[in-house]
């Protein structure tokens, strides 16, 4: 096997409905550990308050994959998943510089980790929220979620045969 096969073959993997699927899950069981971990730590008022953002940023994750997948379905761009993918790693490395950037920036210790808590539940909310309109519409096996759609020219010719 050629080392161009081999990197087709490791496209294709990643670039699969079941790898998609797999990295969405794992997003979801991520998000709900962070409100689990906010939970023991600081107690029920304030892991409210952590899933009041977390739910703020699953809205607009929700929103965000609607409008990606909608249109690259309409200008037949057959790449959504790949889009989203991407987009989820985007979203969480820029929550990651932001909250930073609020944590070390605020003098107040108190003040500042909660700006940085707070900034990495809306990021974390975005990214469960992609996940999950994802997983949604994958179940149903949406024309969204597939990578590339066949045309007319491909699809297989049934032959009728006479019995």
């Amino acid at each position: 096997m050629s080392s161009n096969d081999k990197e087709e073959k490791t496209s294709k993997f990643f670039e699969s409905r079941f790898m998609s699927v797999a990295l969405m899950l794992c997003l979801i069981i991520m998000c709900s550990l962070f409100v689990v971990i906010i939970w023991n730590i600081f107690g029920k008022e304030l892991a409210l308050n952590v899933l009041m953002y977390l739910g703020i940023g699953t809205g607009g994750g929700i929103v965000v994959t609607l409008i990606i997948l909608a249109i690259t379905l309409t200008r037949n761009i057959k790449m959504g998943r790949n889009i989203l993918l991407y987009l989820v790693g985007g979203i969480l490395v820029i929550s990651l510089i932001v909250s930073l950037i609020l944590k070390f920036t605020i003098s107040d210790p108190d003040l500042s980790s909660w700006a940085f808590i707070n900034a990495s539940s809306v990021g974390l909310g975005l990214t469960t929220g992609i996940a999950l309109s994802y997983l949604i519409l994958a179940m149903f096996k949406t024309p969204l979620t597939v990578g590339k759609t066949e045309t007319p020219e491909e699809q297989p010719i049934e032959t009728l045969t006479e019995e």
